[in-house]
């Protein structure tokens, strides 16, 4: 039974396995030992790395559960290793790596956010984060990689959930790569598809879209959330987007939604919801670890059943249900007022 202090140890030294397991997706360790095990110097000669601090480094991660070592040495990849693969249909490693790169950074300095009140990544990149999205394409991708991977088992559930009876159309607000998108719509055959998004983001989600085989029931709108939405849907789906900005913000996103929305159109906010009070809980930790993510990396933050009640109300909808995924966040549910 660990003390206390191992305890806090344990927490304190979290940076450390989470950069080990970066450096193992970042450079593909898993891909090489896909066809079998490896040693260190082989695998470092493939991956152009150096073997004896690869092996160090496998070490640590064989010790926390990722790869297995075996008694001649050589690595092989055990059931969470294999999640990283490149061709894992969970993408784990896109999360992986986005999570080590400028996410880790940002968060490095929550510090610094928590004196003075300026979002972390502002102050280490120079700019918000999407501003430098739109001067860096390969931090685009690599975010847009990011939440396609996190948002699969959500789509999934979306596009089983009651949410869609009867409807027509779906637009997808800030639908990042189109992952919800191309899974209503396979799942849906008579439904169609709209995405509002940036330029640099539509081209990755039509490439996505494309891979699914659903583009040709998706229109591909490029547009501003904070300026207009587009009208004709039945079904308006924020997904991750309302954490992103404060709330000032977000009324002004979700009062664009109403303001395209015809009476019988409906909101479909999914985000994490914050419990009122927080204790010791392995289910809360996801949204309150992403709750400090939002305020390091873009300035938003998570928000309660009430709180988002609140924006919902301040823009013309009225909250009516709220749906625990499994998956992780809830399914707002909210109708003009």
């Amino acid at each position: 039974m660990d003390t206390p202090e191992r305890t806090l140890l344990h927490l304190a030294q979290g940076f450390q396995l989470s950069q080990a397991l970066y450096v193992a997706a970042k450079v593909g360790v898993a891909d090489v030992l896909a066809d079998g095990p490896v040693d260190a110097e082989a695998a470092a000669q493939t991956l152009n790395v150096r073997a004896p601090e690869l092996r160090r480094t496998l070490r640590a991660l064989v010790a926390a559960g990722v790869f297995t070592e075996l008694e001649d040495g050589c690595f092989a990849l055990n059931d969470a290793a294999a999640e990283l693969r490149a061709d894992a249909p969970g993408r784990v490693r896109d999360v992986v790596i986005n999570f080590g790169e400028e996410m880790y950074r940002a968060f490095g300095e929550l510090l610094h956010t928590v004196r003075t009140g300026e979002t972390a990544f502002d102050a280490v990149y120079g700019k918000p984060l999407f501003a430098y999205y739109s001067e860096h394409p390969e931090a685009e991708a690599s975010g847009s990689a990011r939440m396609l991977a996190r948002t699969l088992p959500v789509a999934d559930e979306v596009a089983r959930s009651d949410v869609l009876s009867d409807v027509g159309t779906v637009v997808d607000v800030g639908g990042g790569p189109g992952t919800i998108l191309a899974e209503v719509v396979s799942h849906h055959p008579a439904l169609r598809g709209v995405l509002l998004e940036r330029p640099g983001v539509l081209e990755i989600a039509r490439a996505y879209l494309v891979e699914r085989g659903v583009l040709d029931r998706c229109e591909l709108v490029e547009g501003d959330f904070f300026r207009s939405v587009p009208r004709g849907g039945d079904v308006y789906v924020v997904k991750s987007v309302l954490h992103d900005w404060p709330d000032d913000r977000c009324v002004q996103i979700l009062g664009n939604c109403r303001d395209a929305m015809e009476p019988h159109a409906r909101v479909a906010v999914i985000e994490f919801v914050l419990p009122d009070r927080v204790t010791p809980s392995r289910e809360a930790l996801p949204a309150l670890l992403l709750d400090l993510i939002m305020l390091t990396y873009a300035g938003g933050r998570e928000r309660t059943e009430a709180e988002y009640a609140h924006l919902l109300d301040q823009a013309g909808l009225r909250l009516v249900t709220v749906n625990a995924l499994q998956s992780g966040p809830s399914l707002l549910e909210a109708v003009p007022a």
